[in-house]
């Protein structure tokens, strides 16, 4: 039986045109005298085919009496079960054998594209197993390989573990590409790469403007050593301080940028413990010069003191009428109030003999008030164990009377209460009134002002222990960084030698 595609008739005509039908060129054996069967709505025609004259028209013997198109139809090529139908099968699975055989026969032997004629009439152009072979020939596979020509995508994506990065040309602003970073289903983030505006643009890299680059300073080659504008970091080198008073025994941040044409540059140079920034300007960098560096003041290494002037704060202590302040260096030390006007610090090595604080007798600023006069008289006792009693008196001054009563409504601790005689009605009475305190009496720091302290401290201060102790991480990490930095140079120069005997073998 022969069905493929279907057909179209003329009223009253023996015509029978066929669309996808390939009745000359097939292997179901069509001929004249099979019987046709035509369903033309809910009507079955009967005839038989009279001669094929294409793949798409035959005659038949009688006409049909209606018109059609695109009808279903039925050749009965033998009667089922009949022995022609069983010759008819076995012609047509020997004719498919031979030409599926000749069709892989081509396709193993020919080369390039050819054309191939299936069993059903239909042709298709069909590789060879050579033109194949030709095709994968070089390429990658899941494996990796290499590509040697330019390779165009919309969107790259690479991945590792559980971490997918995936390059994006230039978004819908043309702003620029960009990597997108997954790790799981979460989003990490984007990196960019601008669009440059014209020309080729090079990114920076470890290194370049000082950017992660270490700079090792020591005390024959310190200064005007770097080269290039940028961020550098020192790391710890275990020295002492240098003839130009720049302390090398500390880890810390050097920045280096322009200040006019030629080779001048200026240098900053910072340290977090203790709070000190250091500046020069140098005019040919790359050598060693002797350029002083010079210290800038900052609230990390000064203090403003009770009469507003500014002064170095190495240990300072702030003492209000109930309370202290500390800086960083002073932390740990405690005050006791041990009554009107008496004050003790624990836990210091007595005064600082700073000359700029008064000397070995001074370390001490007391408060100025109307008419920057002092308020107190100040004085101090060092005790055997290093701790210092501090005592305030009133400091009685030649003023007016408005003056006098200004200043006394101002600073009531000047004002002390006591029985005066008064006269009253009924005769001379005592009663309890605020008067002013004689000069030199006991009276506690005026509210609002405090006194300015400079001390040592001892070695085991906690400021002190801290700096031992970041000393001590910093030498710890420079030493893993110099061991680690050994390990790179030997295994850098092993692989060189590696590479070198290679290459001589070759």
């Amino acid at each position: 039986m022969y069905n493929i595609g279907t057909v179209t008739t003329t009223a009253n005509s023996t015509k029978l045109i066929g669309v996808g039908t390939k009745w000359k060129e097939n292997i179901s054996l069509v001929s004249p005298q099979q019987i046709v069967q035509v369903m033309i709505g809910t009507t079955v025609y009967d005839n038989s085919i009279h001669s094929i004259q294409s793949n798409t028209e035959l005659t038949l013997n009688f006409p049909i009496p209606v018109a059609a198109k695109d009808a279903k139809y039925v050749i009965l090529t033998t009667m089922v079960d009949s022995i022609g139908d069983a010759g008819n099968k076995i012609v047509t699975m020997n004719i498919a054998n031979v030409q599926y055989a000749d069709i892989q026969n081509r396709i193993m032997t020919e080369s390039g594209v050819i054309d191939i004629k299936l069993p059903n009439g239909t042709v298709r152009k069909t590789r060879t197993e050579a033109e194949r072979d030709k095709l994968l020939d070089g390429k990658l596979d899941k494996t990796g390989g290499k590509l040697t020509g330019e390779v165009s995508a919309q969107r790259l994506s690479v991945y590792r573990d559980n971490v997918t990065a995936r390059l994006y040309p230039p978004n819908a602003d043309l702003v620029g590409a960009f990597f997108q970073y997954q790790e799981g289903d979460k989003w990490l983030g984007k990196v960019m790469l601008p669009k440059p505006s014209s020309g080729t643009v090079t990114l920076m890299q470890v290194g370049d403007f000082g950017v992660g680059e270490p700079i090792v300073l020591t005390a024959s080659d310190n200064l005007g050593k770097t080269t290039k504008m940028g961020i550098y970091m020192q790391p710890y080198t275990g020295q002492a301080t240098i003839a130009n008073e720049y302390p090398l025994e500390r880890a810390g941040t050097l920045i280096v940028t322009p200040t006019g044409g030629g080779n001048v540059l200026q240098e900053y140079r910072a340290h977090n413990s203790p709070a000190l920034i250091y500046y020069r300007s140098i005019s040919n960098q790359g050598t060693s010069v002797s350029v002083p560096w010079i210290l800038q003041y900052n609230t990390g290494n000064t203090t403003k003191d009770s009469q507003g002037n500014l002064k170095a704060a190495s240990p300072v202590i702030k003492i209000f009428t109930n309370h202290i302040e500390l800086n960083e260096e002073s932390e740990g030390v405690e005050l006791e109030k041990l009554g009107t006007g008496r004050y003790k610090l624990k836990g210091v090595l007595g005064m600082n003999s700073d000359a700029s604080w008064g000397g070995i007798h001074g370390g001490m600023v007391i408060p100025n008030g109307i008419n920057n006069l002092p308020l107190v008289w100040g004085s101090f006792d060092v005790l055997p164990d290093g701790d210092i009693i501090i005592e305030t008196r009133y400091r009685k001054h030649e003023l007016n009377e408005r003056q006098e009563a200004e200043r006394l409504m101002t600073y009531p601790e000047f004002l002390k209460e006591e029985l005066v005689e008064v006269d009253t009605e009924e005769g001379k009475k005592e009663k309890l009134l605020k008067v002013e305190r004689e000069d030199y009496e006991y009276c506690d720091i005026p509210n609002g002002h405090w006194i300015d302290v400079r001390v040592n401290m001892p070695s085991n201060s906690i400021y002190n222990q801290k700096q031992a102790e970041a000393e001590r991480l910093a030498k710890e990490a420079a030493e893993r960084q110099a061991e680690e930095d050994a390990k790179k140079a030997e295994l850098e120069a092993e692989q060189a030698e590696r590479e070198a005997v290679q290459t001589g073998g070759q």
